[in-house]
Order: C-alpha cells, then structure tokens, then sequence
C-alpha cells in the first residue's frame, strides 16, 4: 500500500513542473539576424497574427510617407527597419505559398473600404445604407479581384465569359424596350428577335414620318397591264399602284362557315394574290334572331372603324398583330389634319425566322350602306419601305342573302417582293378568324349587357310596384283606424254632439248662456 506521505509528494512534483515550464525563456539566434545575413528568424503561427501583420503592412504602404512610417513602427517596437521589412515580407510570401493571401487580402481591403465609407462618425456607421453600401462594395472589389485573377490565369475563357456576360445584360436590355432589334446588313428589313411592345412600335411609326417628312410608298412604278382572262369583252387595263385592290375582285360566292383561303401566282399582273373569306350566317325570321342579327352587323362595322383587325389571332397560327396609329400632317399639303398609317408585326416574316415588322399606309376606304342594296365596306393599306414585302392589303366585308362574309386579300405586284406563299396564306386567314371572332364576341357582349339591363328594370319596375302597393296600403289602414277611433269617440262621450263651431259651449241640458 502507498503512503499517504507518498501520494503529497507526488501531486506536489504534478504541479510545480508547469511552474517550471513557464520559466522557460527564448533566446533569438542571431544567425536569423537581416544583418548577419538571415531571413529574420521564425514568424508567429496564428492566423490572427498573420492577419495584423498584413494589415500593419497595408497601413504603411497606403501613409503618406511609407519609409518614415515604417522606422517609426519599427523603433517602437525595438526593431530595425530592415528587420521589420523582412518580416514583413516574409509574411507576404509565406501566406502566398500557403494559398491564404488572397482571402486574407479580400477581407483587408473589404474592411478598409468599410472603414472609409463609414466616414469618421461611429453613429453614422451603424446605419443600415451605409453596412449595405459597404457590404456591397466588399462583394464587388471581390468579383474584380476573383475576376482579374482568372483573366491572368485563362485569359481565352475569360474573353468568352465576358462576351456572354455582356450579351446577356444587352439582352436583358433592350428585349422589353425593342424586342432585340436587328439592324442592317444583318436584316433586309426592320426585324426583332422577340415580340416588340406597342409603345416601340408606335414610336417608330412616328419617327420614321418625322425623319423622312412622310412616308415613302415601296410599290413598283405604277403600270397598266392589259387583262388575260380568255372571252373577256372589257376593254379596262387595271392601274397597278397604291389603290389596286379596289379593281381585284375575289370570288366569294362559295364562302362557308370555316375560312377558306385562295392563293394565286402570276396573274392579271400580281405576282401572288392570297385571299381568305369566312361567312357569318344569317338568323331565323324570329325577332331575337332579327335582334343578333342586327347587333352582329353593328359588331362587324364597329371594328372596321376601329381598325381591330387582328384582336383574337387563333392560337395554332403565328403571332400577329396589327394596329392603326394617325399620325398629324403638319407639313403636308393636304387638307386633312392627320394621315393613317399600320404597322403589321408577325413572326416568321423577318430575317431568321423572327419577328417582322412591315410598316403600312391607308389607301383607300369605300363604304356602301342602303335600304335596297347590300351593305359594303372595304379598307386597303399598302406597303412603304423598310419592311419585308411590296404590295397592298385589304380588308373588305359584304352583306349577302346567306350573311356577312368577311374577307382579307394581300395582292403583290409584279416587280414587288413577295412573302412565302404559305406565310401569305397563314396571314390573311389568321386576320379573317379574328374579325369573325371579335364580331361574334362584341354581339355575345351586347347581348348580355341588353339582358341584364332587361332584368335590371324589370326588378326596378317590380320594386317600385311593390312600394306603390305598400303605401296605399299603409296609407288606406291609417284612415280606417281615424275612422274607427272617431266613431269609438263618440259612442263614449256624451258631449260628442254639443260640440258648436263658433267656440260657445254651454251647461248640459240648456242652451248656452254666454260664451267663453
């Protein structure tokens, strides 16, 4: 068994021999001396240490007077310059070899900027725009430090990298202001990569009238061009030129209730005629159907007036869209006040497949409208430059025994560029559906409000019945209780009847003795 005296003597050697350990001193050897030669002996293991001394080093760099700060540094803490020099920059390079130097100089130089957009003021660092700013900035010198180390590194990447980066944000940029506009020689015409906005369009409209002073017409020269129809006795040479639709006559006698759609080439002096027409039926002798008959006519002309050709394109053929923009003639010489100008947008029209824009100009409009004779209306615009083909468009609607049949027709000239036939066709019928539907839309429309105001004053005729009713009664049961109460009255009051109407009332069973 062990003493106790043995187990003291044991814990008391335990716990002087750290006591010991901590008198331990370091001599430096004087071979790591700068002046002897030496690479100024061993440096603090700790990061934190590492990390002032990178600092320390920023700070003396970045004074105004570096060498004086770093002897004034270096006798303050009783070393030489060239010691403290070599430290330094041995700390630099070892920090480099390790790989640390760039996260370490990052926080660094995020810190400093820190500390100089705070200003002096510590109230005025704390506030949330400044940390913000601050955190800000520290991310972005880090992008540009990270950046300008991978250039060095791979310079060919980071071309290409910076090449995508900056197509990206020009992207981003210009697609809800222009649509990505292709410029020339690229693009034959005026050409977007995505759908251009309204608000693009019409200024562009609008400036390439003010540029040019008006617009110029892109049909060929206008010609006459004899007919060629076999057994024709007419004598009447078409005028090819603005208005040429007005003499095209398509034949719409087979027109149905689904769209049909013609094309032709190289006839009668067009190059391509494409041609869609669509029937709307006539209604039952009813007088309801009379009534949708009637709101469908009003629905057909309202968007004739209105120019809304293409306000339900069918989903299964390619975007389109057309709009009608007046723009004021100040500088022309012609009577009216504003001229009429389109603009078509449909995609596969442009160059590579995209989105075209083909700027238009009115031409004419003819609208007949009598008692006998069936109802008419047509509307054409033709082409100007800067768009993607030459030639004319019209839009025309015509009352007959069967209904309304409403028909667009595109007739280029000879001599004119033309569109892809199947891309000609695709237009003309998706604007012949979408007249058809917005007509058939606005009466549905019209209908409704008409049946709701129907029922609104049916209820408001029935309420006021039902209030006129009320009162009568009210009024007729307040007479009847007068009537009750007055004849009750005067079964109980035995002076009912001694009542005079000159104001005299005397004692009961004499006459009256003196009024009062």
């Amino acid at each position: 068994m062990i003493g106790r005296r043995t187990l003291i003597f044991y814990a008391w050697l335990v716990l002087l021999c750290p006591a010991f350990a901590l008198e331990a001193t370091w001599t430096p050897n004087e071979a790591d001396s700068v002046d002897q030669g030496g690479d100024g002996g061993p440096l603090p293991v700790s990061l934190a240490q590492r990390k002032q001394l990178l600092e320390l080093e920023s700070a003396i760099v970045q004074s105004q007077d570096p060498q004086a700060t770093l002897s004034h540094v270096a006798q303050q803490n009783g070393m030489s310059p060239q010691d403290l020099a070599g430290m330094l920059n041995r700390n630099r390079k070892e920090l480099e070899e390790t790989g640390q130097l760039e996260q370490m100089q990052t926080e660094l130089d995020a810190a400093i900027m820190q500390g100089q957009g705070a200003g002096g003021g510590r109230s005025m660092s704390a506030t949330l725009p400044r940390r913000i700013i601050g955190l800000v900035s520290s991310i972005l010198v880090a992008i540009m430090k990270t950046a300008a180390v991978q250039i060095s590194k791979k310079p060919k990447q980071s071309t290409i990298l910076a090449c995508l980066l900056f197509a990206t944000v020009l992207v981003s940029y210009n697609a809800p202001r222009n649509g990505i506009v292709v410029f020339p020689p690229f693009s034959s015409g005026h050409t977007t990569i995505v759908q251009p906005p309204n608000d693009y369009l019409q200024n562009y409209f609008v400036s390439k009238w003010t540029s040019a002073n008006g617009w110029e017409n892109s049909l060929p020269a206008q010609s006459k061009v004899a007919a060629k129809k076999k057994g024709s006795k007419s004598k009447k040479q078409p005028l090819f030129g603005v208005g040429m639709t007005s003499s095209l006559e398509i034949d719409t006698a087979n027109a149905e209730e689904d769209v049909t759609v013609e094309s032709t080439r190289n006839e009668d002096g067009y190059s391509l005629v494409a041609s869609a027409y669509k029937l709307i039926p006539a209604s039952d002798s009813d007088d309801e159907d009379d009534l949708e008959q009637e709101y469908m006519e009003e629905s057909v002309k309202s968007i004739f007036l209105e120019r809304k050709f293409s306000e339900f394109i069918p989903g299964s053929s390619q975007p389109l869209k057309f709009r009608s923009f007046l723009v004021a003639a100040e500088g022309s010489d012609e009577d009216d006040d504003v001229v009429e100008g389109a603009l078509m947008v449909m995609k596969m029209l442009g160059d590579f497949g995209r989105y075209g824009i083909e700027p238009m100009c009115f031409s004419y409009e003819l609208e007949e409208e009598e008692d006998d004779d069936p109802m008419i209306h047509c509307v054409a615009y033709h082409t100007l430059k800067g768009g993607h083909f030459d030639g004319e468009v019209k839009f025309a609607l015509e009352q007959t025994e069967e209904g309304i049949v409403v028909s667009v027709t595109l007739a280029i000239p000879q001599g004119g560029r033309a569109p892809p036939e199947r891309l000609a066709k695709a237009m003309v019928s998706s604007m012949t559906e979408s007249i058809v539907e917005s007509s058939r839309i606005r009466t549905k429309q019209t209908l409704s409000r008409r049946s709701q105001s129907q029922l609104y004053r049916a209820r408001a005729s029935g309420s006021a019945t039902l209030k006129r009713h009320l009162r009568y009664e009210q009024e007729k049961s307040q007479e009847e209780m007068a009537k009750d109460r007055k004849r009750k009255w005067k079964r109980n009051n035995p002076d009912a009847g001694r009542y005079r109407p000159t104001g005299c009332r005397g004692p009961s069973g004499s006459g009256p003795v003196h009024g009062f």
